[in-house]
């Protein structure tokens, strides 16, 4: 069963340009059979998403499978043609992405870690000025709103991007959205949310049942809408934890930069210290002040590594009362100093742009 109605519909001088115009006699009547054709662009760079990549090529193969008079032909392109890994060596053969030329009727970029942009900037104009949607995918997300701020529209990007970003700077339209639409360039979660994303898009070009249809083959519940709020955090997940252990957790999640005393965070999850440590071990096999930890710890890993925020508004924003005291527990996790994790990503982009 799909969730609200997509928000976001193309012109129907959009459409009319999804039809593909076949140059033999061959194609013309297998085009005769399938009906329209859209043609999609996979924009990916060294480092992309496999999950992103994968979930949008297996909605548009499962949805070709359907007898809905729609036809989704996709091609894959990069800066850096030929083979691409992803970032978990899935290897893809992506095509050349020249400049503004081959456009097709749908983007969807592919961002990789810490990519600092690439053709596809242009890209995302040129399908803008056509009015034809362009999708940016969590780290691509990510990567546009920081070149492109202050914003003149709304964004969004992975919630713990998202984090980030207000951390590191102000970007007040950005949102905790799964989708933004901001004339016709689309910000995004991404993720495992991305099969959804693909979903909600072909329900312009599908029917209702057909759109069900895709949903039940590909062992998805629901296909959430645009304005749908992204999950934050392992608290979230309500149906694999403990009911009061999930609002300990949620507690600790919303008190980083401020750390509670266990007492009290047992006293808001209505439980006493002794039985919410037996929740933790039980379930988690550790500790609440070590969760704890490890929550603060996540978070300033990610400002170090992401963002050029001086250690010690790290340290404040992760709830440590000193770089000193964040490096040491820092290195008891990490095996590195903050200042060490910066040495080394900077020595790794210089020969990078060697």
């Amino acid at each position: 069963m799909l969730a609200d109605p997509t928000e976001t519909t193309l012109p129907s001088r959009f459409i009319m340009n999804a039809t593909h115009h076949p140059s033999s006699d061959n194609e013309q009547r297998e085009e005769a059979s399938i009906g329209p054709r859209l043609t999609v662009e996979l924009f990916v760079q060294p480092g992309f998403s496999h999950l992103e990549l994968s979930s949008i090529i297996a909605v548009l193969d499962a949805a070709n499978t359907l007898d809905a008079g729609t036809w989704f032909s996709w091609c894959i392109t990069s800066d850096s043609p030929g083979i691409v890994a992803s970032n978990s060596d899935l290897l893809v053969r992506a095509d050349p992405a020249i400049g503004v030329q081959y456009l097709k009727d749908v983007l969807f970029v592919v961002g990789g870690h810490n990519y600092g942009g690439g053709s596809w900037l242009a890209r995302i104009r040129a399908m803008q000025k056509l009015r034809r949607p362009a999708f940016l995918l969590s780290e691509a997300a990510t990567s546009y709103i920081r070149r492109s701020a202050p914003l003149s529209g709304p964004a969004t990007t992975h919630w713990l991007d998202v984090r980030t970003l207000r951390e590191a700077g102000d970007y007040p339209t950005v949102s905790n959205r799964l989708v933004e639409d901001n004339a016709g360039i689309l910000t995004c979660a991404g993720r495992s949310h991305t099969a959804e994303l693909v979903i909600r898009f072909l329900s312009q070009f599908l029917s209702p049942q057909h759109c069900a249809e895709l949903a039940s083959i590909l062992m998805i519940d629901t296909a959430r809408g645009y304005s749908g709020e992204q999950p934050k955090g392992a608290a979230r997940n309500t149906n694999l934890l403990e009911g009061r252990l999930v609002k300990a957790m949620a507690v600790m999640e919303e008190c980083i930069e401020h750390p509670l005393p266990t007492a009290e965070i047992a006293e808001r999850a209505g439980v006493s210290v002794r039985h919410l440590e037996r929740l933790f071990l039980a379930h988690l096999n550790t500790t609440p002040a070590k969760h704890y930890m490890q929550l603060r710890l996540k978070l300033a890993n990610k400002l170090i590594t992401d963002t050029n925020l001086p250690i010690a508004e790290i340290a404040f924003a992760s709830g440590f009362a000193s770089s000193t005291s964040l490096s040491r527990a820092y290195r008891r996790e990490y095996g590195m100093t903050p200042y060490q994790v910066r040495a080394r990503d900077r020595a790794g982009a210089s020969l990078r742009g060697a």
